[in-house]
């Protein structure tokens, strides 16, 4: 073992460390040190194992005081540990989803909100783009299930460019795929741009029955009439315009995250707190979380790993 100040080669076991990790003493300047090794929580004191319990918690669908409850460790570390972990997953997602084979993607945009309600914003608060509404874009994998890339933004041309270059870069190059979106008016430009040489490309506009006063006053959103299939690129194939598969992801996001479970006070306070959250749960989703209908994970339906993964290896393969 190798000194970590004078470099020398004379060294001999000293014990154990707390976290149980050899120590060494260096026989010529006397340092103590401990073998090498990843800290897969950065800079957070806390142990790995019992880091593990509260972000498994967050990830079906509790709240971070359920999770303090459960488990014991202060809300404070649990949110520090989910903006490391969120992080580290980001960078996998990035790393680990790249020039994917795929055959039929959909995408699809899911409502939330940070600190407050668009509505409620008040006019000295409406300079700030972090409060208010924050829409994350969704591209999944009609047959894996794979959750190829996501953004959180707002319903722009500029989030949606960010999107759909997420969306490039995930999949394969050299392979035309299917393609289908909602009838959002930023989603052609960006296509346009960004994948016209090879998507077949058709939006599935959706078409709502006229409101009534007594829906208005509904909370549930307004009937849905009909829906009218358009092509937009390319030569797509009709029977397969189609996005309940994210539209079913969505449902999966409201019942996993805490943060975007309708009428509660568990929605995000803060932006970099919910898009840890939404890169922690779509890495988990993918590698960790088992497909009723795969019986398997994405991950090993796309040919990505050999294996589903437990939640510990996600985040030991997250922070190398």
């Amino acid at each position: 073992m190798t000194c970590t100040k004078c470099r020398s080669t004379e060294t001999r076991s000293y014990g154990k460390h707390r976290n149980g990790l050899r120590r060494f003493r260096c026989l010529k300047c006397g340092k103590t040190f401990t073998e090498p090794h990843t800290r897969p929580l950065g800079p957070m004191q806390i142990e790995f194992e019992r880091a593990v319990l509260p972000l498994e918690i967050l990830l079906e669908g509790g709240s971070i005081r359920t999770a303090e409850r459960i488990t014991g460790v202060p809300r404070n570390t649990i949110m520090s540990l989910l903006l490391v972990a969120g992080a580290n997953a980001e960078k996998l997602l990035g790393r680990a989803i790249r020039n994917v084979p795929v055959t039929d993607v959909q995408c699809d945009e899911i409502w939330g909100f940070v600190f407050k309600k668009q509505g409620s914003k008040r006019g000295d608060e409406e300079r700030f783009a972090y409060i208010g509404d924050a829409w994350t874009f969704v591209a999944i994998e009609r047959y894996t299930k794979l959750v190829l890339a996501f953004e959180l933004g707002k319903r722009t041309v500029t989030s949606a460019m960010r999107f759909t270059e997420k969306l490039a870069t995930a999949t394969d190059p050299n392979q035309r795929f299917q393609l289908t979106t909602d009838g959002l008016n930023a989603y052609p430009y960006a296509i346009g741009n960004l994948l016209m040489d090879r998507v077949d490309y058709a939006q599935l506009i959706k078409i709502y029955a006229q409101e009534t006063p007594e829906s208005i006053r509904r909370y549930s959103p307004p009937r849905l009439a009909e829906t009218s299939a358009t092509p937009i690129y390319g030569d797509p194939d009709e029977k397969k315009i189609c996005t309940s598969h994210v539209e079913r992801q969505n449902l999966t996001m409201r019942m996993c995250m805490r943060r975007l479970t309708r009428l509660t006070n568990g929605f995000s306070k803060k932006w970099e707190n919910l898009k840890a959250a939404l890169a922690l749960h779509f890495a988990y989703y993918n590698f960790c979380r088992r497909h009723r209908t795969l019986k398997t994970t994405p991950a090993v339906a796309a040919g990505l790993t050999d294996r589903p993964w437990t939640l510990r290896e996600l985040l030991l393969e997250a922070a190398a």
